[in-house]
């Protein structure tokens, strides 16, 4: 993933989100998790992703064993991007207009998903 964004230009938004994120990851590496941590999470495997970062970094807020890690500006930056990028997933013809939305019924427990009546 690395080496496909390092030649793209990102918008501030997606730069912001990457700014954040790098600073967190920094975090993360700083300082080494308990073995319960890592074995729960899997953090000693090569492919360890965004979800057990933060997941760990929450455990070690949680605990106090480590310096606390703030969220809040990756999550600013987040949900500013997320605000951007929102018209043009139908824009762009990822989500389409014209389909009935998807709700969670009792009826389809074997999906979990039903169209609204």
């Amino acid at each position: 993933m690395a080496e496909y964004i390092a030649d793209l230009t990102l918008s501030p938004e997606a730069e912001a989100v990457m700014a954040a994120g790098k600073a967190i990851w920094r975090q993360f590496f700083a300082i080494k998790d308990e073995r319960k941590v890592r074995d729960d999470l899997r953090l000693n495997r090569p492919d360890v992703g965004w979800y057990q970062v933060r997941n760990a970094i929450k455990a070690r807020n949680a605990s106090g064993s480590a310096p606390p890690v703030d969220f809040s500006d990756f999550d600013e930056a987040y949900r500013d991007l997320g605000n951007k990028i929102r018209p043009q997933v139908y824009e762009f013809g990822f989500l389409r207009t014209d389909l009935p939305p998807i709700v969670a019924t009792a009826e389809a427990p074997e999906s979990g998903l039903a169209e609204a009546a």
